[in-house]
């Protein structure tokens, strides 16, 4: 039990025991005055009153006992606490409009918060996370991954340290059972679990001795969810074998019940040793300078592809500074790779390492969607904002119509202080009611969010639990709103002229004053309600242009085929004739038009780059020349429709005997080459051997977010590769064919595995999946905004009608007409709703600051999506306020006087 719980339980047993020993006390000295009056002469009954009567009210010591021993706060508060309760009971509507305020915006705030956490916040489920640090050069532009040679020697600093790759997918098959199934594993050392203090929920873990000997350890640990998701929890999983892209491992442990891996967007399913790398194929992440990538990697210092994560205690000065010179003298071994390449080798020497917190483990979410979110929670904070405004009218209106109510209370004792604790009572027990239903509401609507940004995976799940942080946070709001919304009213309820008050007509004579601080309230949901629609709007108009924007390729008509033939066990000497049946038996479905294979292709994800030197080009001092590079079959220009501008496509004849040749895009020709041709120049990794042949149009071949990268293709006859889609052009509805082209794939090659077939269409809607959940957040936080408000506005002007009732009533029986009645609260109202306006546009044009960035298209100051915005707050403004000036200008004059 926490130690603030048993606090609390200790106090309420020892009031109880007090309160007992009180009550006791008094009753003996009741008896013994009693006995007294009895010996002296008086009657049993005579006596028992003349005894009550010196004691006097009982009750009254009681109160002086527990002022004495400080209960009296206590019991006041409980006593505000009932009352409030019983008058929430008694007015429904009030408590129902009040409380799903609350709910709305606590809950909103709940959700984000909690998505938040997911993805950004949570720490990984090790020992002292805040000690883990991995390792970075201090150029962002520097690879930030190591090779084995260099970890073992950074290792052998003494700072304890593991080194893991990047999660990788790949096929798997259980010894006894049919079929094959995905899992994600990744490579790390002996030493990763030890380092992150990690005890296995079954059998054991990885020791250094599990990775000494290139591909000697075919041992592998499964994650604690794949444990229960494929065996059920069963102790039977020890000593299983698991086939993992064609190389057979023996389970040896089950990982801890809340881990799954350092990258928390992409849960692992199968730990194994670096040392197996070359056996399950693992080719992801890595920068080559000269190095073999058939063989296996552990050995070559020239391929980088390992991230390295170590524990450094915080007040551990000398560990970093040993390390600083550790990193000092591997980077002479890492500015080597370069050789003659005086340039690249000195801006390698210029590094220092840089220790990055890695206690929340790697994730791509967190870049991708952590500002998104701060923005969210800023809006959906403008939200509550709005709902407190909301609930403050509501009670200052309460207030209002408790006028006698206080003035009497007031007027027989009652001290201001005492009014003002039970306002804020009963505004806080709102904002408690308002979030036990917010929560309810947070609850469904975080599972959906975290489905929407992690998809339904295990990460999903974790990430959608309510933690600690999560609880304080709506704690704190809680607390915080429930003041808010309260001091207004508690402190306007309280300050009550007495002789008006408590006359019949007193409510009359103070509207204007009462409402004005509700009309100001009204006033910053207007403007409050103004930030969040144009907001609201200029993420959809930027989103609209991201759907409509022309990406330079076929997003319509052609389809993706996913194939994975590297983790199908595929060689590479088999590949040219794989990919020959494979376009063959594609293009004779019918309805397709084309077909080419790339290794990477477009909207992918996959990126692959090199650094390269340019014939005849001049460097200036410190640049290093990179080309984001593709492999692609025949065809794939036309078949992806990228126009070739310039030159030729790729041809039979440009085959491993030909001479090496690339097409390169618009951008690199106009870079490296301006004012010319790029046809016939050449370029090459280590010398310029490769010629220029063709240019094409510019496309947005990695996200359509990104202009065009300097990029060039070269034809994969000459540079033979293991691809990740296929692409095919096809005439009519390309779900329709894409069965077909299921079945022609698994007939060329009945042992490939054939994932998703999508069009580039939806694979780039896909990729706008952040785009369109802001969109969708901001637009339903701009609605619920404008529901408020014109909650707010229609409340405050019906309380005004209310309270001008016999104002109205002697306007109309002195000839005014109905519509000057009506068009007066109207104008009231357009007042309102022109200050809020005003007060707007500032906040407005702060914002904007802010998201300015991550819009597309669009600027923060487009006047289109301030317009509109404007114009629908007013009229749906004014629509809220006709209803109440209406029924002003239909008040009875005889009724009003009579009211009075």
């Amino acid at each position: 039990m926490s130690n603030p719980v048993r606090t609390l339980l200790d106090a309420l047993f020892r009031r109880r025991r007090l309160e007992r020993d009180m009550e006791e006390e008094l009753g003996f000295h009741l008896e013994q005055r009693i006995s007294g009056l009895i010996r002296s002469g008086h009657a049993r009954e005579e006596a028992e009153r003349q005894a009550r009567i010196e004691f006097g009210a009982a009750q009254a010591y009681r109160e002086e006992c527990r002022e004495a021993r400080g209960f009296r706060l206590f019991d006041e508060a409980a006593q505000d606490v009932r009352y409030t309760l019983r008058s929430l009971r008694a007015h429904p509507a009030f408590a129902a409009v009040a409380i799903l305020s609350m709910a709305l915006g606590i809950g909103a705030n709940t959700a984000i918060f909690s998505l938040l956490n997911g993805v950004a916040l949570k720490s990984l489920p090790v020992a002292a996370p805040g000690e883990l640090y991995n390792f970075a050069f201090s150029d962002p532009h520097q690879p930030r991954r190591f090779s084995w040679p260099s970890f073992v020697r950074l290792q052998a600093a003494g700072t304890p340290m593991t080194a893991v790759t990047r999660t990788f997918g790949m096929n798997a098959n259980m010894d006894g059972t049919p079929g094959a199934e995905h899992m994600r594993g990744q490579l790390v050392s002996g030493e990763h679990f030890a380092i992150l203090g990690l005890q296995p929920a079954l059998g054991r873990l990885f020791t250094p001795d599990d990775n000494r000997t290139v591909g000697g350890h075919p041992v592998a640990v499964v994650s604690y969810g794949f444990w229960q998701r494929r065996f059920a929890g069963s102790p039977d999983v020890l000593g299983r074998g698991l086939t993992l892209n064609g190389a057979h491992f023996t389970i040896i442990g089950v990982g801890p019940r809340a881990f799954s891996g350092v990258w928390a967007d992409a849960p692992t399913d199968v730990w194994l040793p670096v040392m197996m790398q070359s056996a399950v194929q693992y080719a992801g992440n890595r920068s080559s300078h000269n190095g073999d990538d058939d063989k296996p990697w552990p050995p070559q210092e020239q391929i980088l592809w390992l991230d390295i994560i170590a524990r450094i205690p915080a007040d551990h000065a000398a560990t970093r500074a040993h390390l600083n010179v550790a990193f000092a003298q591997e980077l002479q071994h890492i500015g080597a790779l370069y050789g003659d390449d005086t340039d690249r080798r000195q801006a390698v020497l210029a590094q220092h390492l840089v220790l990055e917190p890695a206690g929340r483990g790697f994730s791509y979410l967190r870049t991708r969607y952590s500002k998104p979110l701060v923005v969210l929670m800023g809006l959906v904070g403008l939200v509550l904002l709005i709902a407190c405004a909301n609930v403050a009218n509501l009670l200052l209106a309460r207030a209002s119509s408790r006028q006698r109510e206080i003035a009497v209370r007031l007027s027989i004792g009652a001290g201001r202080g005492r009014l003002i604790r039970q306002f804020l009572t009963e505004s806080l027990v709102l904002a408690v009611l308002g979030a036990l239903f917010g929560l309810l509401l947070a609850r469904g609507a975080t599972a959906f969010l975290v489905h929407q940004v992690l998809g339904s995976s295990t990460a999903a799940s974790a990430a959608a639990t309510m933690d600690l942080r999560v609880a304080v946070f709506t704690l704190t709001i809680t607390l915080l709103t429930g003041v808010l919304f309260g001091l207004l009213p508690a402190l306007r309820g309280t300050r009550v002229d007495l002789s008006n008050a408590m006359k019949a007509g007193g409510r009359a004579t103070q509207g204007g004053a009462r409402s004005g601080g509700m009309k100001l309230l009204v006033a910053s949901q207007v403007a409050l309600s103004l930030v969040l629609l144009v907001t609201s709007g200029l993420f959809a108009r930027s989103f609209r242009h991201l759907l409509d924007l022309d990406p330079g390729f076929d997003r319509a008509s052609v389809l993706n085929i996913q194939v994975r033939p590297r983790s199908d066990g595929f060689t590479e000497q088999q590949l040219p004739d794989l990919y020959r049946r494979i376009v063959e038996r594609v293009e004779a479905v019918p309805g397709v038009r084309s077909a080419a294979v790339a290794s990477d292709g477009v909207v992918s994800g996959s990126i692959g780059t090199s650094a390269v030197e340019i014939a005849g080009y001049q460097k200036r001092p410190g640049e290093t020349i990179a080309f984001q590079t593709d492999k692609v079959g025949l065809g794939y220009f036309h078949t992806i429709g990228m126009r070739l501008v310039e030159g030729r496509d790729f041809t039979w004849r440009d085959d491993a005997h030909a001479p090496k040749v690339a097409i390169v895009n618009q951008t690199l020709a106009r870079r490296y080459f301006p004012g010319r041709s790029a046809i016939g120049q050449r370029f090459g990794d280590d010398k310029p051997d490769v010629e220029i042949v063709g240019v094409v149009a510019d496309a947005r071949v990695n996200d359509v977010r990104e202009a065009a990268p300097v990029m060039c293709w070269y034809p994969i006859a000459q540079n033979m590769d293991y691809i990740d889609g296929i692409y095919v052009h096809v005439s009519g509805n390309p779900d329709a064919i894409a069965p077909a082209l299921r079945k022609a794939v698994a007939s060329a090659a009945p042992t490939l595995t054939v994932g998703g077939i999508a069009t580039l269409d939806r694979l780039i809607r896909d990729d706008l999946s952040r785009e369109r959940l802001i969109v969708q957040l901001s637009t339903a936080f701009g609605a619920l905004a404008l529901l408020l408000a014109a909650v707010g506005l229609y409340g405050v002007m019906s309380y005004a009608v209310a309270r001008r009732t016999s104002e109205f009533g002697v306007r109309m029986a002195l000839g005014a007409a109905r519509r000057q009645v009506q068009w007066m609260m109207i104008r009231e109202s357009a007042r309102v709703i022109a200050l809020g306006l005003a007060c707007g546009i500032p906040l407005l044009m702060a914002a904007s600051t802010i998201v300015n960035s991550m819009l597309f298209g669009v600027t923060a100051a487009d006047p289109l999506a301030i317009a509109v915005a404007t114009a629908l707050l007013i009229v749906v403004a004014l629509l809220a306020a006709l209803i109440p000036a209406t029924r002003a200008s239909h008040v009875d004059p005889v009724v009003a006087l009579r009211y009075e």
